[in-house]
């Protein structure tokens, strides 16, 4: 007869290997349910895991969420339905090229600052697909960019943001 360790308290006796086990599962079921938990908040508020960091345009100062990986590029600010005040997204690229943004599934409308070697080269306004009747408006950068900035539609005239600003 194999012999399994016993413990006691007082008059309770208790399997110290199945207690050890049920403690063991318990902890597996914490850990799973912190993943499903965080992977949950990502696809619910998918910016929520974007880098942020202050940005300088010209005279103006911007927090703005870092998309530098083809998938956040990508996804962009598809889905949302409000930016703060004085916030955006940076689109941050490996080379320098001509860029084409779209309004695809975006909610509101944004100002577009084209960015090359850290200078403003241009602006333009995307209308979100509801201002477009449901129709994808496609811009061009007017020539090759390594940085696009999206912000709320208004903030570059709001801010005197132009051809020629410093971008840091």
């Amino acid at each position: 007869v194999p012999h399994t360790a016993l413990c006691g308290v007082g008059d309770f006796y208790y399997n110290t290997p199945a207690v050890l086990k049920t403690i063991l599962i318990i902890f597996i079921l914490f850990i799973l349910g912190f993943v499903l938990y965080t992977a949950y908040v990502r696809e619910i508020k998918p910016i929520s895991a974007y880098e942020t960091k202050t940005l300088h345009i010209g005279n103006a100062e911007l927090e703005v969420l870092v998309a530098d990986t083809e998938e956040k590029r990508t996804r962009g600010l598809m889905d949302v339905t409000e930016l703060a005040a004085d916030s955006g997204m940076i689109f941050v690229f490996p080379d320098s090229s001509t860029r084409t943004f779209w309004n695809k599934n975006t909610l509101i409308p944004l100002d577009l600052i084209w960015v090359a070697n850290g200078r403003v080269v241009g602006v333009s306004a995307l209308p979100s697909i509801h201002q477009s009747n449901s129709q994808i408006v496609s811009l061009p950068s007017p020539e090759a960019v390594d940085w696009v900035a999206e912000v709320n539609a208004g903030w570059v005239e709001a801010h005197g943001i132009e051809v020629g600003n410093i971008v840091e």
